[in-house]
């Protein structure tokens, strides 16, 4: 790998222990590093903790911020609405990531935000599958819509309730995609 990268053995470990550190590497002892798989169970597990601690960051962000954050994440979703209906699914994902981000990084909670941002880049692959099922783009942004217009009702615990089932309505996507191989996935 070192001669592939053209970079010596510190930077290459120093990288190979972020990977592991963020879940997409696993160590096997006298064997090497290997790529982790995903795991039902895992995924499960991964989307009902995210729905609780967003729907937390969604509550807390709307009675913090309000209109001015719907006014943010109109913004931001009009962008959305752009890339799925050019099919963009990489511009998609980029928006998507920007909106959850504008709600988390409004929640005035320091802790949860940084729990926040871990969690999502150790469960980064399981979203790029999700992402990936026919017709979930158009129904995220539906999903959007709907939040977006709780938000600038004002209706913290309607936020709050949309972004938790917006989410934990991804588990039975997880269920379909293991069922379709399965097994789990590298």
């Amino acid at each position: 790998m070192c001669e592939l990268l053209e970079v010596s053995r510190s930077p290459l470990r120093e990288a190979f222990r972020i990977l592991e550190n963020n879940g997409f590497l696993m160590n096997k002892a006298r064997k090497g590093m290997f790529v982790s798989t995903l795991s039902r169970k895992e995924a499960i597990d991964i989307y009902t903790i995210r729905a609780s601690l967003e729907s937390l960051a969604t509550f807390l962000a709307v009675r913090t911020r309000g209109r001015e954050l719907a006014d943010d994440l109109r913004t931001v979703h009009e962008k959305m609405k752009r890339a799925v209906a050019a099919g963009d699914l990489d511009a998609y994902s980029s928006h998507n990531s920007a909106f959850h981000e504008v709600i988390v990084s409004a929640c005035g909670n320091e802790l949860l935000i940084e729990m926040l941002r871990r969690f999502n880049i150790q469960t980064a692959r399981y979203r790029a599958r999700i992402r990936s099922v026919k017709g979930r783009p158009e129904e995220s942004v539906r999903k959007h819509e709907e939040l977006i217009d709780s938000i600038e009702s004002g209706d913290a615990a309607l936020a709050e309730k949309i972004s938790r089932e917006s989410i934990l309505s991804n588990i039975s996507l997880i269920m379909k995609i293991f069922e379709e191989v399965k097994e789990d996935i590298r």
